[in-house]
């Protein structure tokens, strides 16, 4: 079985979408979004290259513009 994730811009374009699936009698959900925040979080790390490793140092650095951009 497989998944689809669809962007849209507006609410009723979700609606339409969704009743589209349920007559075609699939199953939908809409992500909130935590979610969807979670699922680019999950992608970024199955993307991510090993040999691209940063340095405790570097790791620091990076926390620390983190912290302040906030």
């Amino acid at each position: 079985m497989g998944s689809i994730i669809i962007h849209t811009t507006n609410k009723k374009d979700v609606s339409l979408l969704q009743e589209l699936a349920h007559k075609m009698g699939f199953k939908s959900e809409i992500l909130t979004g935590s979610d969807r925040e979670d699922y680019g979080i999950a992608k970024a790390i199955e993307e991510n290259d090993p040999s691209d490793k940063l340095s405790l140092e570097e790791a620091r650095e990076y926390y620390l513009t983190l912290k302040s951009s906030k």
